[in-house]
């Protein structure tokens, strides 16, 4: 049952919850209603949403975005020993301030939280969670012909390490891999001398952080393309093969009026916006 909630100012302006797609940030809103009095809720993705998003045809599924929301730490979502699923907002007394709460019944069971050893959801606030096939560095380097005009792309292998006890720097260094992989692929098919763009030569904050917004995007597109959502060498090959293909984004076709020397780069290329275009101009002409 939902519950009168107030929302901070701030809320609006978390920069990791703005990199989500819109409905997956109103869903983090609405999750501070649905939580019971310390948090905690049921976790089945069509409970969820008939509770949360009952008369909207979301963009991204409830599932997607639970497990978006996981990602960044929002959320933790684990198994109840009755085989039910189930959430808690991982910082809900920085969000609420419950007068009388009622205690959680969920908070009273033993619960395994996904990316954690079994605990009685004594888990410390510092350690948001990570999902196991997040973990570790890709195995996978990419077998087959498959590219993002492929309509018969193979899933990809998926490893499943221990977690470590460090979530949150095992998370730090995923995003240094997939940002070497990417600057890898981007230096190689579009940079000079091979290419017409600038290169990447150092993976600063600003680039890493461009990495990590466009994962949300990134890990759909794969999920499309390999039937799984890890975000492999394979899959910036594919992608900037693409770009490769396009004389603006590949930097053969000067910008506008005043922007003759302008040309796309590392972090522009990054966009979630131009990759989603980019994705589907390649999908409608592998369909045609």
């Amino acid at each position: 049952m939902a519950r009168i909630r107030t929302i901070k100012p701030e809320f609006w302006k978390h920069e990791d919850l703005s990199a989500l797609p819109e409905i997956t940030h109103m869903l983090a809103a609405a999750l501070l209603n649905h939580a019971d009095d310390e948090g905690y809720f049921n976790a089945n993705p069509a409970l969820v949403r008939a509770e949360c998003l009952p008369l909207r045809e979301p963009s991204v599924s409830t599932q997607d975005s639970l497990r978006m929301l996981a990602e960044i730490g929002f959320i933790q979502i684990g198994q109840g020993e009755d085989g039910k699923r189930y959430g808690r907002v991982v910082k809900f007394d920085e969000h609420q301030r419950v007068n009388r709460p009622t205690p959680s019944k969920i908070k009273a069971m033993h619960i395994v939280w996904e990316g954690s050893m079994p605990t009685h959801t004594q888990l410390s606030e510092a350690s948001p969670p990570e999902r196991n096939r997040e973990q570790g560095r890709e195995e996978e380097q990419g077998t087959g012909n498959s590219s993002l005009r492929s309509e018969s792309s193979a899933p990809l292998a998926l490893t499943s390490p221990n977690p470590p006890a460090d979530l949150t720097t095992t998370r730090a260094a995923r995003i240094q891999q997939i940002a070497e992989d990417a600057r890898e692929a981007y230096n190689r098919i579009l940079a000079k001398p091979a290419g017409n763009l600038p290169a990447c030569s150092v993976l600063n904050k600003p680039r890493l952080k461009a990495v990590e917004k466009c994962l949300p995007t990134a890990r759909l597109m794969c999920k499309t393309l390999f039937g799984n959502e890890r975000v492999t060498p394979k899959f910036w090959q594919d992608y900037f093969d693409e770009v490769a293909l396009d004389d603006f984004h590949a930097g053969r076709q000067p910008g506008g009026p005043g922007h003759e020397n302008w040309k796309p780069d590392f972090e522009f290329l990054l966009r979630e916006t131009v990759m989603a275009k980019l994705f589907d101009r390649a999908m409608t002409e592998a369909a045609a």
